[in-house]
């Protein structure tokens, strides 16, 4: 007679290889709890994964688990609320408990872990690279420079190497901060010699250096100076490095080209604003990390809408799990429709709040270049293509028309702003630095 949970095992390995990212959230909740009547009964934590699970992922499962028995296997899904999904693992290893050490890394934030960072498509390729530098210290890509837009998850990355090393080799030394931070702290340094000295020992004896945000530093020329010759000491000495910022190294303006030759040496990979899929699986850790109760419908009709990065997503629950909480009742559609109104805009409301100036501002400040030379007709490479994105931008998030846009571009005619629109719509899906500059700037002004 055959064994259908070795067969599960099996099946589920499979699918941990094959199966989208979001797809694999599911998976690794699923359990094998029994065998009825020649039927493969799994078992999840409650009625709202085995509900998700059966939706998303049952047609896989049951092909996997079919082709490797040689013939139909029935699947039924089942809850047992008297023990965690997790409790039976579907990997094959097992973490063994260790006493932690005590950290004397004391700037990171431990809340930051891999475990707890639910990778998509969007996401995937970042993930797996830092996992990778976070295992392999300063012989893995190194330097690499994380880039995308707000509330993407870069911080959670950056700081998730740190812990885990932080972890596994307590004894290295590692420096979290932020490009801010940094400034600031080389700002104090100047005022005595001791201070630069010690402020140059303190940076260049690390063994793992971590800095978020690193377009900060645009026009920052002293700063960018100690961050060069930090960097050198650092990488020459085969330390790791990780930077993260707002867009590719390509797009910041007003730093060094010998700063970026520096940090465009190892790898450099983006965060995209995460699929419905991905959004669902982090909506629902989110839930369970805070003790949230939010019906499925509720959840499905939040990541079907807040779609511009995780920050919001996570605003959108807490603001729902409070309005709950203070009211004393669960919260319905209805409700969430109202109470998330200011998360989700409109097409009515975009068209009303979102200026063409708005659209202009944001723009020239990505790109850091002036508004009027948007509005001119500077043919200098970065100024025309911060001038498409705007004219694109408009078309989306404005009720204008394409001549009513070209009169407030400075009177360009329809044609003009007709080629605009269409060049960014054709480069959008095959160049990634266009995408994230449309990307970052909508989710800004959507946000305002």
């Amino acid at each position: 007679m055959e064994n259908l949970s070795n067969i599960w095992q099996e099946a589920a390995d499979h699918l941990l290889q094959t199966l989208p990212e979001a797809k694999k959230q599911w998976i690794k909740r699923i359990s094998f709890e029994s065998e009825e009547n020649g039927a493969m009964v799994l078992s999840l934590s409650s009625n709202f994964y085995k509900e998700t699970t059966e939706k998303n992922c049952r047609a896989d499962i049951e092909n996997t688990v079919s082709e490797i028995a040689g013939h139909d296997i029935q699947i039924v899904f089942t809850v047992n609320t008297a023990k965690k999904a997790t409790a039976k693992t579907i990997q094959k290893t097992v973490k063994k408990e260790k006493t932690e050490p005590v950290s004397k890394n004391t700037t990171l934030n431990k809340q930051y872990s891999f475990d707890n960072f639910i990778s998509g498509d969007n996401s995937s390729f970042a993930f797996n690279a830092c996992k990778v530098i976070a295992q392999n210290p300063g012989t893995s890509f190194n330097p690499c420079l994380i880039y995308g837009g707000v509330g993407l998850g870069k911080t959670h990355l950056l700081e998730s190497i740190g812990n885990y090393i932080d972890e596994h080799n307590p004894k290295m030394k590692i420096i979290y901060t932020t490009a801010e931070s940094f400034t600031n702290e080389f700002i104090d340094s100047l005022l005595s010699k001791e201070k630069i000295s010690s402020f140059k020992a303190k940076y260049r004896s690390v063994d793992v250096l971590l800095i978020d945000d690193i377009h900060f530093l645009q026009k920052k020329d002293s700063t960018q100076e100690e961050l060069f010759h930090t960097f050198n000491e650092l990488y020459d000495s085969h330390k790791q490095i990780v930077l993260t910022c707002d867009r590719p190294i390509t797009e910041l303006t007003d730093i060094t080209d010998r700063l970026k030759t520096r940090f465009r040496k190892g790898l450099n990979v983006d965060l995209q604003p995460p699929a419905y899929e991905t959004r669902m699986a982090i909506a629902m850790q989110k839930c369970r990390e805070k003790g949230y109760e939010i019906d499925q419908k509720v959840l499905e009709y939040i990541c079907q809408n807040v779609n511009t990065n995780v920050r919001d997503l996570e605003g959108a629950l807490t603001t729902l799990s409070s309005f709950a909480t203070l009211v004393g009742k669960p919260v319905t559609l209805d409700i969430a429709k109202e109470q998330l109104k200011n998360f989700i805009v409109s097409p009515a409301i975009k068209n009303s709040d979102i200026s063409i100036d708005m659209i202009i501002h944001s723009t020239a400040a990505y790109f850091n270049v002036k508004e009027y030379d948007i509005r001119g007709k500077s043919r200098n490479k970065n100024i025309t293509l911060a001038r498409h994105i705007s004219i694109y931008l408009a078309s989306e998030l404005t009720s204008y028309s394409l001549s009513e846009i070209g009169k407030m571009m400075n009177g360009k005619d329809h044609t003009t702003i007709m080629y605009s629109v269409e060049k960014i719509k054709s480069i959008l899906d095959t160049d990634d630095s266009v995408r994230q500059a449309v990307n970052t700037i909508k989710s800004e002004l959507l946000q305002s």
